[in-house]
């Protein structure tokens, strides 16, 4: 990894998004994307910075070593470890992690240089430190795993009731219904597909059969198999 001048912003090291790009092996346009697609996920002076008006110009002017297209923008985003964390999982390439953990080793950890330079650290010394620095972390990691199945239960809420059926979904609802309409004429019924697709409409309120929630899409299935048209009149 190419070595990175120290930035910091409150005590924290920090990178800015097109340096997380390039160490990502990406641009910051997919940077942001996943940003503001995960926005919830993000917690502000705990996973980034935004600066923006006379707060940016300082930290333009404090760190006149940058030279990517972070000077240009309007609102500069400073990511910290856990952002860069967060940005590693969703996208989620191997580049992405292994630039993350190279990150962490080479820039994050700066211990051993606030050591060196005399400054006091939290890191602990004792066996009771270092165990109870573990169980501090774990109970962290623990907060943002259960945040993140919380969102995950919330987007499978949405795909089940609010997303419409998929292409299979679709396929074989079409088949059922042929299989259905076949099976009804021989048995004499004047069946017509408009009539069962007219039928889910009207049961499920969509304007066409396709706008069926994909929740719904076993109901679709038991009343296509449970349709009945009239039937016939005998002839005299």
């Amino acid at each position: 990894m190419n070595q990175l001048k120290a930035i910091e912003k409150k005590d924290q090291r920090v990178l800015t998004t097109s340096q997380v790009a390039t160490h990502f092996g990406t641009d910051t346009k997919s940077i942001s994307y996943n940003f503001n697609y995960n926005k919830q996920r993000f917690t502000e002076e705990k996973h980034y910075f935004v600066l923006s008006g006379e707060e940016r110009k300082e930290f333009l002017f404090n760190n006149r070593e940058i030279h990517d297209s972070s000077k240009h923008a309007k609102t500069i985003y400073l990511w910290t470890k856990k952002g860069v964390f967060l940005l590693a999982k969703s996208i989620n390439t191997d580049k992405a992690w292994e630039a993350y953990e190279s990150l962490v080793d080479d820039y994050f950890d700066k211990v051993e240089r606030l050591q060196n330079m005399n400054v006091p650290t939290t890191v602990p010394t004792t066996i009771e430190g270092i165990l109870e620095l573990a169980v501090l972390n774990m109970k962290d990691l623990r907060q943002e795993l259960n945040q993140v199945q919380k969102d995950n239960r919330r987007l499978q809420l949405v795909v089940d009731n609010e997303i419409w059926l998929t292409e299979n979904q679709k396929a074989e609802i079409q088949e059922s219904v042929n299989a259905r309409v076949g099976f009804l004429m021989k048995k004499g019924y004047e069946a017509h597909f408009q009539s069962i697709y007219r039928a889910l409409k009207s049961h499920f309120s969509v304007p066409k059969y396709d706008k069926i929630k994909r929740s719904d899409f076993e109901l679709a299935l038991d009343l296509i198999h449970g349709w009945y048209p009239k039937k016939k009149e005998e002839a005299n």
